[in-house]
C-alpha cells in the first residue's frame, strides 16, 4: 500500500522537517489523435537551487483509489539550476494524474501540446499543476467557465481530482449564460486520492453545449476541477476554477488612501517581526490570582500578526487540579485543506498539555494530548466557514483527562476527549504555563496559521487541589 500524501501529525508546531517538502498533482493523458493532430502532455521541472535535487513521481490511473496503488514511485534527478522534461507519463491507453513530490527548490509546470503530422508544434496550452494554493476545500464550490458550444470534431473532457483520503461525493450543475440551469444537477463519486475524467457534464445535463456556459462543481472532500477542449485544427483550451471577488486584495486606490490615512508615505515598506506577545505586552488582559481574562477580540489573525500567547497567573508551590480555557472563535474560511493550529496549553519546557487542531478538507477535529497521543473525530465536526463557536478545553489533572466542548448559540454541539498524558499542573522553579493561539508560520508544510479567523472573550480559570 502506498503511503498517503499526509503522513500524519508530527505534533503541534514541531520543528521536524519531512524528507519531501511538498507534493503536487498534474492531470496527464497518453498521446491522443484528433484528425491529423496529436495532443501530448509534458511536465517540466526546473531546479532553482545550486545543488542537484531528486523528485519522486507516481502515476494514479483514473478511477483508481490512490491510497491503494502499490507500485513504487519513480525517481529522477534535476541538475543544479537545470530543467528536466518528463515525457511518457501515462501507460498506453491510460488517463490519470501524476503525483510529484520533492524539495521546495523544484518548480513544476505542465503543458498540453498540439503537434502536426510533420512534428510541428501547432499550439501549447498550460495544464493545471495542483498544489496547496489551488485546492478547493470540501464543501466549497468551484466555477468552471469558458466552455463553448459543440463544434464538429471537438472533444470535451471534464476532469476532477479528489485530494481527500476518502471517497468524495460530488455534484455538478450547469447554467446557460442567461442563468437558466441546463438540466438537473448530476451527482457522482470519486475514489480517494484519485482522478476522474469524463465527457463534459454539460452533455449529460442538456441536449447541447451552450456558449459561455458555467459549471458549478462541489465535493465533500478537498478537490480540484478543470475542463479541456481539443479541436482537430490543433487548438486546445484548458479551463480551471474561476477566481471570485472574495479576494482579500485591495484596489490600489483604496490601498493608497488607507496608507495616507495612517500618515505613512506611499512606498514605505513596513516590516513586521514575528515575536511572542504576552498578556502583559498587550495591555488589555485582566489578571487576578489563578485567573486570566481578555474581553473582546484578542487575536484577529492576519499574515504577520497571527499568534498570541498569555502566561497564566499561577502561584509557585501550588498544585492545580484543573485548568479551563474558554474563548469565542469565528472561523472565516479554511486557509488550506490540511491542518489549522487553533490553540495550545503548554509548559515552558515544551510540555504540551492540550492542543486543538482542525483539518479543513473533512472539517475534522484533532485533540493533541501531548507525548504523541491524539484524540480524533471519526466523523466531521461542526466546523463551517463563516461560523462562530464557543470553545472550552478542560485539562483535568484530577480526572487525568482532556475534554473539548464546542457550543453554538449556547448549545453543546460537539465533544471530544482523551487521557491527559502529563497530569502535573504544579508550578515549581522557573516553570510557567501558558495558553497560545494561532501560529506564526506554516509548519512542516501541513500546519497552517488560521489567517482570517477571529478570537475573542478569553477566560482561563485554574483550580487548586
Amino acid at each position: 500500500m502506498r503511503k498517503p500524501v499526509v503522513l500524519g501529525l508530527l505534533g503541534l508546531f514541531t520543528s521536524l522537517v519531512p524528507a519531501f517538502a511538498g507534493t503536487v498533482y498534474v492531470p496527464v493523458a497518453p498521446p491522443q489523435k484528433i484528425g491529423d493532430v496529436i495532443y501530448r502532455t509534458q511536465v517540466v521541472v526546473g531546479n532553482t537551487g545550486g545543488a542537484a535535487r531528486q523528485l519522486e513521481t507516481s502515476f494514479i490511473a483514473s478511477g483508481r483509489d490512490g491510497t491503494q496503488v502499490g507500485t513504487a514511485p519513480a525517481k529522477a534527478t534535476v541538475p543544479a539550476r537545470g530543467t528536466l522534461v518528463l515525457t511518457n507519463l501515462a501507460p498506453a491507453g491510460r488517463e490519470g494524474m501524476l503525483e510529484i513530490s520533492g524539495p521546495p527548490e523544484l518548480a513544476v509546470s505542465a503543458r498540453l501540446e498540439a503537434v502536426s503530422r510533420s512534428g510541428r508544434i501547432l499550439s501549447s496550452a498550460s495544464l493545471p499543476v495542483v498544489g496547496s494554493d489551488h485546492v478547493v476545500p470540501g464543501g466549497a464550490t468551484a466555477q468552471l467557465q469558458g466552455i463553448g458550444r459543440v463544434a464538429a470534431g471537438v472533444r470535451h473532457r471534464f476532469g476532477l481530482i479528489n485530494l481527500g483520503l476518502e471517497e468524495a461525493a460530488c455534484t455538478v450543475t450547469a447554467y446557460r449564460a442567461t442563468g437558466a440551469p441546463v438540466g438537473k444537477p448530476a451527482g457522482f463519486t470519486v475514489p480517494a486520492l484519485s482522478h476522474s475524467s469524463v465527457a463534459t457534464p454539460l452533455a449529460a445535463l442538456g441536449p447541447a453545449l451552450y456558449t459561455e456556459a458555467r459549471v458549478e462543481v462541489s465535493c465533500d472532500t478537498a478537490f480540484y476541477t478543470y475542463a479541456v477542449q481539443l479541436s482537430p485544427e490543433g487548438a486546445a483550451t484548458v479551463s480551471g476554477p474561476s477566481v471570485t471577488l472574495e479576494s482579500e486584495l485591495v484596489a490600489v486606490g483604496q490601498l493608497l488612501g488607507a496608507i495616507e490615512d495612517r500618515g505613512i508615505p506611499p512606498g514605505y515598506n513596513e516590516e513586521v517581526e514575528e515575536e511572542e506577545i504576552t498578556g502583559d505586552a498587550l495591555g488589555a488582559a485582566v489578571i487576578s490570582p489563578d485567573r486570566l481574562s481578555f474581553p473582546g477580540v484578542f487575536l484577529n489573525a492576519r499574515r504577520g500578526d497571527s499568534y498570541r500567547a498569555f502566561d497564566l497567573p499561577l502561584s509557585a508551590g501550588v498544585r492545580y487540579k484543573r485548568i479551563t480555557v474558554d474563548f469565542d472563535l469565528y472561523l472565516h474560511k479554511w486557509v488550506n485543506p490540511l491542518f489549522h493550529g487553533v490553540m495550545g496549553l503548554r509548559r515552558n519546557d515544551r510540555t504540551l498539555y492540550a492542543g486543538l487542531i482542525l483539518r479543513g478538507d473533512r472539517a475534522k477535529t484533532i485533540l493533541d494530548l501531548g507525548k504523541d497521543e491524539l484524540a480524533r473525530d471519526k466523523k466531521s465536526g461542526p466546523w463551517r466557514p463563516r461560523s462562530s463557536y464557543h470553545i472550552r478545553i478542560i485539562s483535568d489533572a484530577e480526572a487525568r483527562r482532556i475534554t473539548l466542548q464546542v457550543f453554538q448559540r449556547g448549545k453543546l454541539v460537539h465533544t471530544l476527549a482523551g487521557p491527559m498524558t502529563t497530569p502535573d499542573l504544579a508550578i515549581t522553579g522557573d516553570r510557567k504555563i501558558r495558553v497560545d493561539f494561532g501560529g506564526t508560520k506554516v509548519a512542516d508544510g501541513a500546519y497552517f496559521p488560521p489567517y482570517g479567523w477571529k478570537y475573542s472573550n478569553l477566560i482561563v480559570q485554574a483550580e487548586r487541589f
